[in-house]
Formats: C-alpha cells, sequence, structure tokens
C-alpha cells in the first residue's frame, strides 16, 4: 500500500508539478486550493504526510497548520513558501512543522524530503 501525501497549495502549477512527481515515485497524491480544502479533504482522508504553502487565502499556510494539527498531531508537514513574512514563518515552525521548503526549490530537494519523513512507498 502507497503512502498517501497532501499538498495544499492555491497555485496549480505547484499541484501539478508536484503531484506529478510524487506520483511517478509510487506516492497516493491527494491536493487542495485551500486550507478550508484540505481540512475536508482531510476529514475523508488519511494521510501520511503533507505538504502546505505558506501564502494561501483564506487560511494561510500557519492557520492551516494549526488547524491540521489540532486532529492530526503526529503528520508531518513540509511548509512551502516564497516571499512569507519571516515572523509567521517561524511561529508554523513552533507548531510542529517538519522543514520548510523555500520557494523556488528544486524537486530533488522535495523528493529528498518526502523520501525522509516518509520512506518510499512498499
Amino acid at each position: 500500500m502507497s503512502k498517501t501525501i497532501l499538498i495544499i497549495d492555491d497555485e496549480l502549477g505547484y499541484r501539478v508539478l508536484l503531484s506529478s512527481d510524487l506520483s511517478k515515485l509510487g506516492y497516493a497524491v491527494l491536493t487542495a486550493a485551500s486550507g478550508p480544502d484540505a481540512l475536508r479533504v482531510l476529514d475523508e482522508n488519511q494521510v501520511d504526510m503533507i505538504i502546505t504553502d505558506m501564502k494561501m487565502s483564506p487560511m494561510d499556510g500557519l492557520d492551516t497548520v494549526v488547524a491540521i494539527r489540532k486532529a492530526h498531531p503526529h503528520v508531518p508537514i513540509v511548509l512551502m513558501t516564497g516571499y512569507a513574512l519571516e515572523e509567521r514563518v517561524q511561529e508554523a515552525m513552533s507548531h510542529k512543522i517538519n522543514t520548510c521548503l523555500r520557494k523556488p526549490f528544486g524537486i530533488q530537494e522535495v523528493r529528498s524530503v518526502v523520501n525522509t519523513l516518509v520512506g518510499a512507498s512498499s
């Protein structure tokens, strides 16, 4: 059974890129375009890892992480950010974010982080 990763980003391009690449590596991938969408996905699915953007609306990445942590305290979370305020990133890190990827990042960097946090699918 493959590991499931949820990608949360309001930019379609990042959702498509990450979903396509991680699917090719054998992961099952779910996507959401916003924090509220992600919470609905999490209500209906079990995930092994979450990758979320920081700058989104109506909930930014920090608000999304806080909401996710209430119901899913142990799921690894990776935060992606391109231009978020550093204090918001630091605050997010205090909510047990596993790592932060700075946009633009290389796909090899994403693969390395995913493999480290959830390992290859079985």
